[in-house]
């Protein structure tokens, strides 16, 4: 076990390297000078003089040669700096410290209501295949499936902020220094409903057709048959020996699922004006802020595969034929 872990730490820790790399050689390599794009020197009353740019320049290390560059970036990230923003100056660890938190609740709450509603649903279709509650499940999940995030943004917010007026248009709060903490609360709760919803029905959509995929192949076995001819339960059955079976290739996507939607959030915080690190990476990309994209190009790398680790563990765990492989 201690083997295949450390194997496997090492493994995402090259993989990591890499993905660093070309993300920073990509970044760099892209036309135009990225020190004046992010200080916002477009218009030529701003322009610093030259002995300054040449400072800035040095101070970013913009001046060096680019492998010259990613190893510093490199030896500054071992030492627990992420390095220093073009566009303010400000540290990025703390840039994204303040950030993290709004995209995780969205993400987190959107994950929560994906599970509650997507692994019942699956079950219940992969019960009774063919059914009519088959039939209307896959029409309903390919749909919703189908759908752009940022089209059924725009017609959500038409819908219910425009026309029915019942939810706020964008953000995360109305300023009212007079309201109490519960109304703030409440206030804070309707921002999100529209976010949440789109940042969970695609995933939703797919993660209720691979329940009753996994469970469909998994409910005609042996230990299942055996299971119902004993008068165990249907829901007995499908939580002792449907899901237990189903576990394994379940595994492979719940590694896959909150890296994912961290990485959809870009969309849904840019319609709405969220605050958020996907908020926060567009405006990065548009400023040309090295140091902002490598942070949070490295936050989602690290969450992304983790979450493959904790699958194969998981795996070990649940599957002794890894075990004993």
């Amino acid at each position: 076990m201690a083997r295949s872990l450390g194997r496997r730490l090492v493994t995402a820790f090259l993989t990591l390297l890499f993905v660093s790399f070309i993300v920073f050689s990509l970044t760099h390599l892209a036309p135009g000078d990225p020190l004046s794009i992010a200080m916002g020197e477009d218009s030529p009353g701003r322009r610093l003089p030259a002995e300054r740019v040449a400072e800035l320049r040095a101070l970013y290390h913009l001046d060096q040669p680019l492998h010259r560059q990613y190893l510093l970036w490199l030896g500054d990230l071992f030492q627990g700096n992420l390095g220093i923003s073009f566009h303010d100056h400000r540290p990025v660890a703390e840039k994204i410290g303040e950030r993290l938190g709004i995209t995780l609740t969205l993400n987190l709450l959107s994950l929560a209501l994906m599970v509650v509603i997507a692994i019942p649903l699956g079950a219940a279709t992969a019960w009774r295949p063919g059914s009519r509650l088959d039939s209307l499940g896959g029409i309903v999940t390919y749909g919703l499936y189908a759908v752009p995030v940022f089209w059924a943004a725009l017609l959500l917010q038409i819908l219910f902020s425009v026309r029915l007026e019942w939810l706020p248009l964008y953000g995360l709060g109305s300023y009212d220094p007079a309201s109490g903490a519960l109304a703030r609360w409440a206030d804070r709760a309707a921002h999100m409903v529209l976010p949440v919803l789109c940042l969970t029905y695609g995933g939703l959509a797919y993660l209720s057709r691979f329940v009753r995929a996994t469970l469909a192949e998994n409910l005609p076995g042996e230990a299942v048959r055996a299971a119902r001819a004993r008068g165990i339960s249907p829901a007995g059955v499908l939580v002792r020996h449907g899901f237990r079976q189903a576990a394994v290739p379940m595994l492979t996507l719940a590694g896959f699922l909150l890296p994912g939607l961290v990485g959809g959030s870009v969309i849904v915080e840019w319609i709405f004006a969220i605050p958020g690190l996907g908020r926060l990476f567009v405006d990065a990309v548009f400023q040309r802020d090295f140091p902002v994209i490598m942070g949070l190009t490295l936050l989602s790398g690290t969450a992304t595969l983790a979450g493959i680790v904790a699958a194969d563990l998981a795996y070990t765990f649940f599957d002794p034929r890894v075990r004993r492989g």
